[in-house]
């Protein structure tokens, strides 16, 4: 499974490092990237969440949080802190006095997008341990981890035929090709 991982990150990054040499101002996509991650940290120091391990791989940052004493609604913010301040900063960069700037509505877009892939409902994204918390705080454990992987499967699914319908009809988008991929292979063998 730790080979598996390793494989995932690797393709990961070689996803990004087309990202950032297909865009004009790659230093945007990484901050956008920095400001999501403040999000969670933010949220995890607000809530009482302590940091129980912080590790950084090929091209993915994994930050695990206790959430054992606290209630799922704040685990559940700690879960959207990211995506938080990724809107928060799309806000204050889209407005009107920098509308002018061609690189700051970059920035405003990359955080708009990182927000908004993040909140698809995918076990592994944040989207996922929002909806997890929700589905533990309505259901038992195990009737909650079922509904969570099906609807995790489920959406993961779609975001591949749409991927698979963009490359057909568009031939663009490759990264969220890829990204779809890897998301399945990730559930499949997280099941």
């Amino acid at each position: 499974m730790e080979q598996l991982g390793e494989r995932i990150s690797l393709l990961l990054l070689l996803l990004t490092i087309m990202n950032l040499s297909a865009s004009p101002y790659p230093l945007f996509i990484v901050l956008s990237y920095a400001v999501h991650e403040a999000g969670h940290l933010f949220f995890a120091k607000i809530v009482g969440a302590g940091i129980t391990d912080f590790k950084t791989s090929l091209c993915r940052l994994s930050i695990k949080y206790d959430c054992t004493s606290i209630s799922y609604f704040k685990e559940s913010l700690v879960c959207g802190g990211g995506v938080i301040f990724n809107l928060a900063f799309f806000a204050v960069f889209a407005a009107p006095v920098f509308r002018y700037s061609e690189k700051l509505a970059f920035f405003s877009l990359c955080n708009l997008s990182l927000a908004l892939m993040n909140l698809y409902p995918v076990s592994v994204l944040d989207g996922g341990g929002m909806l997890r918390c929700t589905m533990y705080s309505i259901f038992e454990e195990k009737t909650a981890e079922r509904v969570l992987k099906l609807t995790s499967f489920i959406f993961a699914f779609v975001l591949w035929l749409f991927a698979v319908y963009l490359q057909l009809v568009f031939s663009s988008n490759i990264s969220m090709f890829f990204i779809s991929i890897l998301l399945l292979i990730e559930l499949c063998f997280s099941l």
